[in-house]
């Protein structure tokens, strides 16, 4: 026998959009006194994978050729980098950075021309979406003090068993990670987390959240915070 429901027992359903930001403000990023950072990864299959660091400056935007050359030749030299090259694939590349003044919107990309540091590992290339992750902090807490980058193009040597990562190559892309700080402040510049503008807006709970002006939180500490392998791709291989 078939049902009868009453129709003023039912609700309306709200559909709930996950990927809806309420706070977000469109149109080009804006942090003033900042500049971001872009590393380029060169993979073995010829794609590109990026990290994105934003660093503050004082005064007016002075980025030059000169600056961004010597970043990439910071981060690729050394007994840090010598270190973490030894677990990287010789067909993987940091091969060089570019930057953009943060200030203004919509300015040129600064390029750098000096040439990067291959890895030196003879082990096989692991895939493109498997990577390692270095975790930064700000002297706040919350979600948006807080940081991830993903390291990729590692050989089959920084296996460990269990298919973790190997101790030493954790101990490897810690002691680069610590560097990156160091590397940009000799080139004028503070390592930071950036905060583009939010509008204020209610949460889908009711919360309140209030309006946030653009700026940027320095970044105080660097980790590798465990031994499990990452990946920013949902979707597998492709």
């Amino acid at each position: 026998m078939a049902r009868v429901i009453a129709l003023d027992n039912l609700k309306q359903f709200a559909a709930v959009e996950l990927q809806f930001d309420g706070g977000a403000i469109g149109g080009p990023k804006v942090i003033p006194q900042a500049v971001e950072i872009s590393l380029s990864w060169l993979l073995g299959s010829g794609k590109i994978g990026h990290n994105v660091l934003t660093a503050r400056y004082s005064g007016a935007y002075a980025g030059t050729l000169a600056q961004a050359n010597a970043i990439v030749t910071g981060l690729t030299t050394g007994g840090a980098w010598s270190a973490l090259a030894a677990f990287l694939a010789p067909a993987v590349l940091l091969g060089g950075i570019t930057m953009r003044d943060l200030g203004q919107p919509n300015q040129p990309l600064l390029v750098s021309t000096t040439n990067g540091q291959p890895g030196t590992s003879t082990g096989a290339e692991l895939p493109n979406e498997v990577a390692a992750v270095i975790t930064t902090r700000t002297a706040f807490t919350g979600p948006a003090n807080r940081g991830r980058m993903y390291v990729p193009g590692w050989a089959t040597n920084a296996l460990g068993t269990g298919n973790i990562i190997a101790p030493a190559a954790v101990t490897a892309l810690n002691n680069w990670g610590s560097t990156i700080a160091g590397v940009l402040n000799s080139q004028g510049y503070l390592w930071c987390i950036g905060h583009q503008a939010r509008q204020a807006y209610t949460g889908s709970s009711g919360t309140q959240h209030p309006a946030r002006a653009a700026g940027t939180v320095p970044i105080v500490s660097v980790a590798v915070r465990d031994n499990h392998w990452d990946s920013q791709r949902r979707r597998g291989l492709r």
